[in-house]
């Protein structure tokens, strides 16, 4: 998921919390009320979808999945302790922190995660936070096989806490493995461009 929105873009979580400052927070409430033009004090799903678009990359059927995630008290719309979560989590990931934001919110995610209050997440569950915080499906399969030491196909927190930090870490392996195979595909272009220049060289007779 990428970031698009220039007003997130400008805010910053702090060192020691990872968390919005007050006056960003007094911001973000600020932009809120803005959002929700029914004065409702909360944001129902479309209005939740008109946010997510701007602010995001994120399809239709990716932010309704969202949307159900943070609906935390399931009432149907989306409060402004909700959404400033969601924020939160935003500008983590535009920072390049989300590793850090779960680090210090383990407990938080868990329970956003948690939709029926089963005190255990499903693999279902967890591929929501998948695609929110960029880890790929192949990485949440993988790692979830390897985790879920119950083998009752859901993940208890302690669980959870460890596949989270395994997940991050395989992320980053596959990264580098894409990039190393992208920069192989790179160089094997340029090596077959310069064959090419010198058999283009030696029939017009450049090396004689």
């Amino acid at each position: 998921m990428k970031v698009l929105s220039d007003f997130i873009k400008r805010f910053h979580l702090d060192s020691t919390f990872c968390l919005l400052s007050a006056r960003n927070t007094q911001l973000i409430y600020e932009y809120f009320k803005l959002l929700d033009t029914r004065n409702q004090n909360s944001l129902d799903d479309v209005q939740f979808l008109a946010f997510m678009q701007t602010s995001t990359d994120l399809k239709v059927s990716e932010i309704y999945k969202i949307f159900d995630v943070f609906d935390l008290d399931r009432s149907g719309s989306c409060e402004f302790d909700e959404f400033y979560l969601l924020v939160c989590i935003l500008v983590a990931i535009k920072d390049g922190q989300a590793k850090t934001f779960l680090y210090r919110h383990w407990r938080t995610c868990f329970e956003l995660l948690d939709e029926n209050s089963s005190k255990s997440v499903s693999k279902k569950e967890f591929e929501t936070l998948g695609f929110l915080f960029n880890f790929s499906n192949k990485a949440v399969k993988k790692i979830f096989s390897e985790f879920d030491v119950s083998g009752n196909s859901e993940l208890d927190y302690k669980e959870f806490r460890l596949f989270a930090f395994a997940a991050i870490d395989l992320e980053a392996e596959l990264e580098k493995k894409q990039k190393r195979q992208e920069k192989a595909r790179r160089q094997s272009i340029i090596s077959k461009s310069d064959r090419r220049s010198i058999n283009s060289g030696m029939s017009h007779g450049s090396f004689k």
